[in-house]
């Protein structure tokens, strides 16, 4: 029996996230997942009309791929993925991790192959600007660990935040924002941090559940060449692999 909560997370993201129509296609990419979630989510699209296509990736595969690739090679894969992503109106990406730095020690030159040869053609120039995405990461102990929790307790965290009522989210949001459409100076300080900037006639974004889950950011940019100070980013984060903290700018 699958766990109702989450049934509720893969409605999120068919009826909210990407808002699936009948005769459209959504391209579920699913990272080191319980098949659960993309049982439901192929179910949920069946549901709405529209046409589920699915890729299951590992990491440790994709590991192995980039540890061992060639240009040819990387290029042989964006040309396919890029072919299926053009075919599609809709992508949702689940993305799990036994380990999350399994791709710790790839070499430099080879990830930035990666990103130049095969994410961001397929990516950055089609799905982020052709397609309604959504992406998220799905709970699992390594997770829980990271945040120090226990990993039931996790879960029942994760879920209660990832399946809340996003489009009341997104209502609540709309005070913020338009109060920050019409500030001129910003002061952040913190713990290492001392900034001054002007965010004057930059939009402000609601973040409310429709490119990632979870979500409740509204955000901004400053204006160029406003800004004077020192950030001190205090949370440690994994990307691609790699752990980065403490990083600062001045």
């Amino acid at each position: 029996m699958i766990d109702p909560r989450v049934t509720k997370l893969a409605n999120v993201l068919i009826n909210y996230s990407t808002e699936m129509k009948a005769g459209e296609k959504v391209l579920i990419e699913a990272i080191d997942v319980p098949e659960n979630i993309v049982c439901e989510l192929i179910r949920l699209a069946r549901e709405a009309g529209a046409d589920p296509l699915v890729t299951i990736k590992n990491n440790r595969i994709t590991r192995s791929l980039l540890m061992h690739s060639s240009d040819a090679q990387l290029q042989t894969i964006a040309d396919v993925e890029s072919a299926r992503m053009k075919q599609v109106q809709a992508y949702i990406g689940v993305r799990g991790s036994a380990n999350i730095t399994e791709l710790s020690d790839v070499p430099d030159e080879r990830m930035k192959a990666y990103q130049k040869i095969w994410w961001r053609p397929v990516h950055g120039a089609i799905r982020v600007r052709e397609t309604r995405w959504v992406v998220l990461r799905y709970p699992s102990p390594s997770m829980a660990q990271s945040a120090g929790m226990s990993t039931e307790a996790f879960e029942d965290f994760y879920f209660n935040v990832c399946t809340m009522d996003y489009s009341k989210m997104a209502a609540a949001m709309k005070p913020l924002q338009q109060r920050m459409e019409k500030t001129d100076k910003v002061k952040i300080v913190g713990p290492g941090t001392d900034l001054r900037f002007s965010i004057k006639g930059i939009p402000a974004v609601c973040c409310d559940g429709k490119l990632n889950i979870p979500d409740g950011e509204v955000f901004t940019a400053p204006v160029r060449d406003s800004v004077n100070g020192t950030v001190q980013f205090n949370t440690p984060t994994v990307y691609q692999g790699t752990r980065h903290e403490n990083i600062k700018l001045t």
